[in-house]
């Protein structure tokens, strides 16, 4: 009799234990989805005012404030594409081909030639971003090729 409800006890134990890491795992991406929504304001308000733009690090003294916009709103479709793969809304395959897609886009492209360095230095070695920033460039570099499929180790036009 004892035995049966030890065994009753752990299993409620484990249960609340599951319970309480999904509740944390929640918590988690609703914090995640509030700094990028964050993130997306304050990247909305320098686009809106040049005034807050000069705030940002600029993308180089050749770039004028209409590219600087344009270059803000690339930002912008990058991150919520980031958003959509990580929460799970759109699988791998799906990303790449969206990816592929929204790199047609010359202004793009220059965004994201633009910011390889920084962005190699800011997400140098692993992790979610990581991952997510090697799918983009895959994506990028098979537009630039003009593969419609995902590219060999040896179509690549240059290593990271």
């Amino acid at each position: 009799m004892q035995r049966a409800v030890l065994e009753a006890q752990r299993a409620e134990l484990a249960l609340q234990r599951e319970v309480a890491e999904n509740q944390h795992d929640t918590a988690r991406r609703v914090a995640e989805a509030a700094m990028r929504e964050q993130h997306r304001r304050l990247l909305q308000m320098a686009i809106d005012d040049p005034l807050l733009m000069a705030v940002w690090p600029g993308y180089g003294s050749d770039t004028s404030e209409d590219l600087c916009r344009q270059f803000m709103y690339a930002n912008l479709i990058i991150s919520y594409q980031y958003m959509c793969w990580e929460t799970g809304y759109l699988a791998n395959h799906e990303i790449e081909d969206t990816l592929h897609y929204i790199f047609a886009s010359p202004k793009v492209q220059e965004f994201w030639e633009k910011t390889r360095a920084p962005r190699d230095l800011s997400s140098p070695h692993s992790g979610t971003m990581r991952e997510f920033y090697d799918i983009c460039e895959l994506a990028y570099q098979r537009q630039i090729l003009g593969l419609a499929t995902g590219p060999g180790p040896d179509d690549l036009t240059e290593s990271r």
